[in-house]
């Protein structure tokens, strides 16, 4: 990533600011990164993802992809793979950026984008530090697009910032949403549901989009729903207002708050809270105590919200956004399930069988 300037300094640090604020209001409202992907795909510019659900989330991973990013991008003469000193904090990476510097142009910017800082595993690094060893200072050129949730981290930063809140932009915001459920109206079991209730096209936007709360993961869930017929006897008005709504009527329509408690889900459910990397059907079996076969009927049953991709040709879990883990583990009775269980011996296996698989992963 260089970024040439077409006209002004003036110019292009507006470009960055309306980037900026786009970056930030699509994470807040759950775009998965589309925006960023977009800057990515127009500008070129450098960038990282942090990703709960895959376990992208230590500091090492972001400054050896970065570093080599840069150093493959603009020809500096390191050697690859980098030293692991060179990931163990963020004095190389400061020293790429100085001497990336030194060779733009006045008309030339260098642009980083990192998405997700709230997923970054802060045990990973030195409590002292900013997030992802982020330098406090940047030389001339160099901007980064950072987007987080609006939990705290630790930034101290010196280089002039601007930062961007999507309550900022509630109508565009809204323009978005609304476009995106004209879309999913083309569809012919959308059309159909629509067409039932007796309602106009623009009575069902109108609501749908009150209720998404400017939240995309609303929208897919919903719209994904009332397409594969969850909806069939719901009317409009009975729809979910917000997302938290909808994952507390899923619980309630997966049953899991009858009595007896269905332990064994609980425990499933508990375990993919707990880990902050994808795990294996049989990974979980053996947290659980529960046979495979039963295990893997669960996740089954909840693949809606898992990410599931393959490792070695075997399929691996972990929840699909950070949203519903947060909803999962506020969960009174999700909690419950520590008393069930020996939880100090559970949590240190799945910390020595996440390690297990960093290691072999590296």
């Amino acid at each position: 990533g260089t970024i040439t300037d077409i006209s002004s300094r003036k110019q292009v640090e507006e470009t960055l600011r309306k980037s900026e604020a786009h970056l930030k209001a699509a994470q807040k409202i759950g775009k998965l990164g589309s925006w960023e992907f977009d800057l990515v795909r127009r500008t070129g510019c450098v960038a990282y993802f942090n990703l709960l659900s895959e376990g992208r989330t230590r500091a090492e991973d972001f400054l050896k992809s970065i570093c080599t990013q840069l150093i493959e991008g603009y020809n500096l003469p390191y050697e690859l793979p980098l030293h692991p000193d060179n990931t163990s904090n963020g004095n190389f990476l400061s020293k790429l950026l100085n001497e990336i510097s030194a060779q733009l142009t006045p008309r030339e910017k260098l642009i980083i984008a990192v998405d997700a800082l709230d997923e970054v595993d802060l045990s990973s690094q030195s409590g002292a530090a900013n997030v992802l060893y982020l330098p406090a200072n940047l030389p001339n050129g160099v901007y980064f697009l950072l987007t987080k949730r609006s939990d705290p981290l630790p930034l101290v930063i010196s280089a002039p910032q601007k930062i961007f809140d999507l309550m900022i932009y509630p109508n565009e915001s809204l323009e978005d949403v609304k476009l995106f459920i004209r879309l999913r109206t083309k569809r012919l079991a959308v059309k159909e549901w629509i067409e039932q209730r007796g309602l106009t096209l623009e009575e069902f936007v109108e609501s749908i989009a009150s209720n998404s709360e400017n939240n995309f993961m609303y929208l897919k869930y919903v719209l994904d729903d009332i397409e594969q017929g969850n909806y069939r006897d719901i009317s409009l008005e009975s729809l979910p207002q917000g997302l938290e709504k909808y994952y507390d009527q899923h619980w309630h329509r997966m049953k899991m708050n009858v009595k007896p408690l269905p332990v064994t889900k609980l425990k499933v459910i508990y375990f993919l809270t707990k880990t902050r990397k994808p795990v294996s059907c049989r990974m979980l079996a053996k947290f659980s105590g529960e046979i495979s076969l039963i295990v893997q009927e669960i996740l089954d049953e909840w693949a809606q919200f898992l990410r599931i991709y393959q490792t070695e040709g075997k399929p691996v879990y972990s929840i699909y956004h950070a949203a519903f883990q947060d909803f999962l583990y506020r969960k009174d009775i999700v909690q419950e399930v520590e008393s069930l269980i020996e939880i100090e011996g559970m949590e240190k296996q799945i910390k020595n069988n996440l390690l297990g698989m960093v290691y072999k992963n590296a």
